[in-house]
């Protein structure tokens, strides 16, 4: 039978004879079918394979759209990364400004969508209007970086097993006529279901919805549960969220009521007391009410009440307002939209660790304007260690070099295990021909009072002699130039006792490297990764300079190759027990900077050059020493870890991180 209405005359004439005989139940039977057959067997369907509405491609202008026919209803997408990092209750404010600039309308509905590690938004709409479309593009540039994507729906229509159940009624239809009837409306719906939905690609379904209709308007609860819930919604593979205005007139029809009876009755005063909350929250915040709808993959017991349905999927892609949720614009916060922003790119990866809702943390090398770095941590937070760890895995990949100097011995491990050469300072250092008629090679010897300082501008001065003086003093002899291998740890331990000595060699091979690689062409990959710890060494010898910027020799090269963005083909990764050891500049320079736990005295100056908030600071002062982490994670067959807060340029990103550590550098020490 492959006309549909086929099905409704013969339902009609089955109609007609039961009705006759049994109109009662003709009446309720085939009414139930008509109205509520199609959801029934999406239901049924559903359990086995999600469902989604037809969406074939369509054009709006300049933008790519997937057009359902049946609902006459555009979907714009794009993929997107938030330029900010906000999260809980401190998110709403900028939530509330982004909806009101959007100025929604009441056929249109924004999703916020997050699968895996990307993320999407979603405008759907019933007008297909090229300049709206434009208008809310650039408003959600102001919060994302936007790339535009289109969704269609999968290919494989619905199984036909689905008429086989849609027939069952059938088996009753001796007991009534009207069985006939409700089995061949349930085959219409069947026949209407394979022509109009397909079966959902199970990585871009969702499984569960929230089915509060009503999230209540007490602010204080807001701002209780706001965090809670952003964080267990952000711990699923799969969620989303569908917003859209809710008009105010709606509002006032459904409070209107309960000032008009008599307050003797519970449920007005009820009604009193939330409509007193309402207008609290819209008066004192400027919130708007609207709809919202949030999606996930699993079972989530929130005051949004997320469970798991059939219809999930299908509920998702038909966003109507009668099954959503009513709120008001700061219950957005409740979704983490500005959380996890990454950049967007496809170049080579550095794993970090895994955020405080495990899912991974990754720098994109390759993508971000400028590749150095700060790592800052107390001492026992794990710095060395962690640092150790993130440069064994930039060493997988073979087109980086990289140059460890060692104060302490704490990389020799490292050496050991990705295989790179261990270089004794001062015994070995490298060609130190090239900085003879280096100026910042003089200014550095005039610093240590190697050179008489009216000499600097002029005097030509053996640098090896100049080091072969220091290391003496320090009561080492021998000193040889050897040309570095590609991979190598600078270890100064023999300079251990001297801290002078091991201030002007770290300074020295610094300085030549950065020598090095000044006299190179322009290059933006990242070839080199230089990683020097203890930098408040590289502050022996500095001076407030005019306009109160603390500098000398290698800060001032630090600075114009840091300043240069990606231009020199090399990374500069500084490493320091306090942000107090480093010039403020150079920090806010930094490509990331990796803040690791400590207390609270320590993060004094990490908290306003940073700007670090209370959630912040309450997860560093918090956080456990990778010492304390080992006997637990070493019982539970995991790695011992390290705990920071991990901010990544341009946009300040932010994520709390714990960082797997390498435990092979501990043993190998």
């Amino acid at each position: 039978m492959r006309r549909p209405h086929a099905y409704i005359y013969i339902a009609l004439a089955a109609f007609a004879v039961s009705l006759y005989r049994h109109p009662a139940t003709a009446l309720v039977a085939v009414a139930a079918a008509y109205l509520w057959g199609r959801w029934l067997l999406l239901w049924i369907y559903g359990r086995r394979w999600p469902l989604e509405p037809y969406r074939e491609r369509a054009q709006i202008g300049q933008y790519p759209a997937a057009y359902d026919p049946r609902r006459r209803l555009y979907h714009v997408l794009w993929k997107a990364e938030p330029t900010r990092s906000e999260f809980g209750i401190s998110a709403a404010q900028t939530i509330h400004e982004m909806y009101a600039s959007l100025a929604l309308q009441s056929h249109e509905f924004i999703s916020v969508i997050q699968l895996g590690d990307e993320r999407f938004i979603r405008y759907s709409t019933r007008i297909p209007d090229e300049s709206r479309i434009s208008h809310v593009e650039s408003v959600l540039r102001t919060y994302f970086v936007l790339h535009r994507d289109l969704w269609l729906s999968g290919r494989i229509r619905p199984r036909r097993w689905l008429y086989y159940v849609a027939a069952v009624p059938l088996a009753l239809a001796p007991l009534d006529p009207a069985f006939i009837a409700v089995a061949l409306i349930l085959l219409y719906h069947a026949h209407y279901i394979r022509k109009w939905y397909r079966e959902a690609e199970l990585f871009l379904s969702v499984e569960a919805v929230s089915t509060k209709r009503d999230i209540g308007t007490s602010r204080q609860t807001l701002e209780l549960y706001a965090s809670a819930e952003a964080t267990a919604i952000a711990k699923m593979e799969k969620w989303a969220v569908v917003f859209a205005p809710r008009p105010e007139r709606s509002v006032e029809r459904e409070f209107g009521k309960a000032y008009e009876s008599p307050v003797e009755k519970r449920s007005v005063v009820v009604r009193l007391h939330k409509a007193s909350q309402l207008l609290e929250r819209m008066l004192k915040y400027d919130e708007r009410p609207i709809y919202m709808q949030v999606f996930g993959s699993q079972d989530l017991a929130t005051q949004l009440e997320i469970r798991r349905d059939p219809l999930a999927n299908v509920l998702f892609w038909t966003p109507n307002p009668a099954y959503m949720t009513k709120a008001l614009s700061h219950d957005l916060s409740r979704v983490p939209i500005f959380y996890g922003g990454k950049l967007m790119s496809s170049g080579r990866k550095l794993l970090v660790g895994v955020d405080r809702f495990g899912r991974p943390v990754e720098i994109d090398i390759d993508s971000m304007p400028v590749a150095h770095a700060v790592v800052l941590g107390p001492s026992g937070m794990g710095k060395s260690w962690t640092v150790g760890t993130l440069a064994a895995r930039l060493a997988k990949h073979k087109d980086i070099r990289l140059v460890v100097i060692d104060p302490h011995g704490d990389y020799v491990a490292l050496a050991k295990l990705i295989g790179a050469e261990v270089f004794e300072v001062p015994r070995l250092v490298p060609p130190l021909g090239s900085l003879r008629d280096n100026r910042y090679f003089r200014t550095l010897l005039v610093e240590f009072g190697l050179m008489p300082p009216g000499a600097a501008g002029s005097a030509s001065v053996d640098p090896r002699a100049a080091a072969e003086a220091v290391a003496q003093a320090a009561g080492v002899k021998a000193v040889k130039e050897a040309a570095p291998p590609e991979n190598v740890v600078w270890d100064l331990r023999p300079l251990r006792h001297d801290a002078a000595a091991q201030a002007f060699f770290v300074s020295l091979i610094l300085l030549w490297y950065l020598a090095q690689q000044g006299g190179r062409p322009f290059a933006e990959r990242v070839e080199t990764v230089i990683v020097v710890d203890e930098a408040a060494l590289l502050m022996h010898s500095a001076r407030v300079a005019e306009g109160g910027v603390v500098t000398n020799a290698v800060l001032s090269l630090i600075r114009q190759f840091s300043m240069g963005g990606r231009k020199y083909g090399f990374a500069l990764w500084i490493v320091a027990q306090l942000a107090d050891h480093i010039p403020d500049d150079i920090i806010k320079s930094a490509g990331f900077v990796l803040q690791l736990g400590g207390t609270l005295r320590a993060l004094e100056r990490s908290a306003k050059v940073l700007q670090l908030d209370r959630d912040d600071i309450q997860y560093l002062i918090s956080a456990t020493t990778p010492r304390e982490t080992v006997g637990g994670a070493a019982a539970a067959g995991s790695k011992p870890y390290a705990m920071g807060v991990l901010e990544l340029s341009p946009r300040q990103i932010k994520y709390h991180v714990k960082i797997p550590l390498e435990p092979a550098l501990k043993e190998a020490a």
